[in-house]
């Protein structure tokens, strides 16, 4: 392999309540940094100005003025019931969302769900079987507005969609349906297991983490992943899709507030040296 393989690096909007940049301003710094994609927030009410600074039309013209991609990332946090705290449905908040979806446009939008409470073990089991309508008709609705769905894994603890055979069995049931690997919510255990699935991966989201505990979302480098090794299973499987740096620290990992711009570029180089590494034989 003598060419570096290309892999649309990007990040996660600094979209938050407590670090809230405007769409403009993320823009301008992923441009100027040569990253290649903007992660947005899904939200239960759907994505609007409010949440980015400006009109959802002029943040798509300065993307594509920009050439970046936009992509979507839709936290549902819901009961064992597979509703939310006011009562969407996974799908109402997809459906919410489309118009930031389509006008952005979005080329990659995904389910990061969640559980609301812990129903016990079972329902886990019923719940994850019972979304697979849900993840169809999301499917179908991509497929007519032109972007790729897919499904977010959990860490173990997390419990749903927290395992490889949870993951695989959704994917088996829905044609069409992407995923997305999180680095950093993987044990060393389900690391082969979810190299498996490289075939259905429409995209990454990358962090750190002090291996074998997961889900830290370190900058690279402050943890324990091997990247290149990574990096170098996902390119021999065909992978080419985004991978989105999420770094900020959890609480377990000393807090938020470590996606700063400095940390975001120093993560960056650290990934390209790993995908150059990852070319090689």
């Amino acid at each position: 392999m003598s060419d570096t393989p290309t892999i649309s690096l990007g990040i996660n909007g600094r979209f938050f309540a407590s670090n809230w940049r405007p769409a403009r301003d993320e823009i301008g710094f992923v441009s100027a940094h040569d990253f290649r994609a903007l992660q947005f927030p899904g939200k239960l009410e759907g994505l609007h100005a409010t949440h980015l600074g400006a009109e959802v039309a002029v943040v798509s013209d300065l993307l594509a003025e920009a050439g970046i991609m936009a992509v979507m990332e839709i936290v549902v946090r819901i009961n064992a019931a597979g509703r939310t705290q006011n009562g969407q449905t996974p799908l109402d908040v997809l459906r919410a969302n489309l118009p930031a979806i389509t006008a952005l446009p979005c080329r990659y939008v995904h389910w990061h769900l969640a559980l609301s409470e812990w129903p016990g073990e079972p329902a886990v089991a019923r719940l994850e079987e019972s979304l697979t309508p849900q993840f169809a008709a999301a499917v179908e609705l991509a497929q007519q507005h032109g972007f790729t769905f897919g499904l977010e894994h959990n860490e173990p603890e997390l419990r749903l969609f927290a395992t490889p055979a949870a993951c695989r069995a959704m994917l088996d049931a829905t044609p069409g349906l992407g995923f997305v690997w999180d680095l950093n919510h993987t044990t060393p255990t389900d690391l082969l297991a979810y190299l498996d699935l490289i075939p259905r991966m429409s995209m990454l989201h990358v962090a750190d983490t002090p291996l074998p505990e997961v889900n830290h979302h370190l900058p690279l480098g402050l943890g324990a992943i091997d990247f290149a090794a990574y990096l170098r299973a996902l390119v021999e499987g065909g992978f080419a899709g985004p991978a989105i740096l999420e770094i900020g620290g959890l609480p377990k990992s000393g807090g938020y507030g470590r996606d700063t711009d400095e940390a975001l570029v120093a993560s960056r180089r650290h990934f390209t040296d790993a995908l150059v590494l990852a070319s090689r034989r």
